[in-house]
């Protein structure tokens, strides 16, 4: 409302209804007490579109006396939305009734706010159109509040579309628990890929997943599970079964989320690669060791051997004693591993490689251990491809590998059965030739230790004989894998290089 002060007087909101005739004199007091009443900015525009009152909180919000709103349509209406004031205006003058509607009006300092409107009509006797009351709500910080955590909404929206994409794409396994409901929140799908389990029965009964952690490694999974450290210092490296029964490695980080929540991140890692490299490191260490060893050993013990022997054959021949069989045949043992302890201290020596076809170095392998594989009642099956690439060896030792494995699945097939020898291209272009038996097969836990020294599946057995079957292999700039399930037979694949 405006008032008389300071000297200069001014018409208040009663002497100029009066003074425009837009109201009767006596409605004057009745008008300035409701304007004085609303805590909102109010303000009355005539017939012609001139504001001619407001109230004290209007003056407070958008800084405008009345004699400075002589405008039309008034300076608080912003250029862009003049033509909603004039069909505001018009809605009001053909008696209409105006109720929230949103929009913006503009202060004195060139602000924009955004309001809320709600406009009725004041008619005379006759039903003609004098004035309208406009009541204007700020609901400014309302409006910016809601843009805020729209925009909030979206930007959480977008955060968890791009977690979505990174969880559900990286072969790391992601997944969130909660320690107050003892549930499974969410699960990454790589769990799938590096196990080859089924994620939903996880989610149903979370007591599930110690039935994949390999039995050596459950108490301490356990522990680690209810151990209260979090981050780098929490971490552990165990083994799982994958689906098809190979055994994985995995290395899990446990990471708490929020100080003041009850859900713990797992991060884990498929590190199977890296522990048969490690393992591959290892044996390339004990191969060294035991090649220097060997250096030594075999030249000091081969000497006393060869006499030992020729007096022990001299003894027989003149004693006809029976245990001078079993002296010999152990000392012819222990010759032959003599000679395997050499292969490993000087694998290469007198190596000469040619370009050979790998089908005929088998096809004479094969020949040569037929009669040993009859008597044992098992058969020699060559699948051979022709034609393959030629490859770059050294003949005799390759076949003193083949010999090797066949004569593994010779002794693996105690009740006889059928030896398969497979050759093909792989899709790398490499030669791949495989030996597979139907014999009593190798524990998953076994195979990572094959190659080995002084280790070794049977009785008997020095485990140098794979290990020079290694080394050779190695030399040749091939690889050689294991794939064994016990009860059903074990298969061996050898690859070499193909010549260009």
């Amino acid at each position: 409302m405006i008032v008389r002060g300071s000297g200069l007087e001014v018409e208040t909101n009663e002497e100029r209804f009066i003074k425009l005739g837009t109201l009767p004199a006596m409605y004057g007091n009745w008008c300035d007490a409701f304007l004085h009443a609303i805590c909102d900015p109010v303000y009355i525009f005539n017939g012609e579109g001139k504001i001619i009152a407001v109230n004290e909180a209007f003056e407070r919000e958008y800084g405008w006396a009345l004699n400075e709103l002589q405008e039309t349509p008034p300076p608080i209406v912003p250029i862009h939305l003049k033509g909603e004031f004039e069909r505001l205006k018009q809605k009001l003058m053909s008696g209409e009734t105006i109720q929230h509607y949103q929009t913006v009006r503009q202060n004195k300092d060139g602000a924009l706010l955004y309001v809320n409107i709600s406009a009725s009509p004041v008619q005379d006797a006759d039903g003609q159109f004098i004035a309208a009351i406009f009541v204007i709500k700020n609901i400014t910080n309302s409006i910016e509040t809601a843009i805020l955590l729209d925009r909030k909404a979206k930007e959480l929206k977008e955060n968890e579309k791009k977690f979505l994409s990174i969880t559900e794409n990286i072969n790391d396994i992601f997944c969130v628990y909660d320690c107050f409901t003892s549930q499974l929140v969410y699960m990454s799908p790589s769990y799938e890929k590096v196990l080859g389990h089924s994620s939903g029965e996880i989610y149903k009964n979370l007591c599930m997943i110690m039935d994949i952690i390999h039995p050596d490694d459950r108490t301490r999974f356990k522990e680690f599970i209810k151990g209260e450290e979090y981050g780098e210092s929490a971490e552990i490296e165990y083994q799982a079964i994958h689906e098809n029964g190979s055994v994985v490695w995995l290395r899990s980080r446990k990471i708490i989320e929020h100080l003041l929540t009850n859900r713990v991140i797992f991060i884990t890692q498929d590190i199977t690669s890296l522990k048969e490299k490690e393992i591959l490191l290892n044996k390339k260490d004990k191969l060294g060791a035991v090649g220097q060893l060997a250096a030594g050993i075999a030249h000091e013990v081969r000497n006393p051997l060869t006499a030992i022997k020729g007096f022990t054959q001299l003894w027989g021949q003149e004693t006809h004693h029976r245990y001078s069989e079993i002296i010999l045949s152990e000392l012819d043992r222990i010759e032959s591993i003599m000679q395997e302890f050499l292969m490993l201290a000087k694998p290469n020596q007198e190596t000469v490689f040619e370009i050979k076809d790998i089908n005929g170095v088998l096809k004479d392998s094969i020949m040569f251990m037929q009669p040993e594989a009859l008597l044992h009642g098992i058969e020699l099956v060559p699948v051979l491809a022709e034609p393959l690439p030629f490859v770059r060896i050294e003949e005799k030792q390759l076949k003193q590998v083949i010999l090797n494995l066949i004569k593994n699945a010779i002794e693996a097939m105690p009740n006889g059965g059928k030896v398969t020898i497979h050759t093909k291209q792989a899709m790398d272009g490499s030669i791949c030739i495989e030996v597979i038996d139907e014999g009593i097969g190798i524990s998953q836990d076994r195979i990572l230790r094959l190659g080995e020294p002084f280790y070794s599946n049977k009785e008997k057995g020095t485990g140098l004989g794979l290990m020079v079957s290694f080394k050779i292999i190695e030399h040749h700039n091939g690889k050689i894998f294991f794939e064994s399930e016990q009860g059903k037979g074990t298969k061996v694949e050898i690859r070499l290089p193909a010549v260009r």
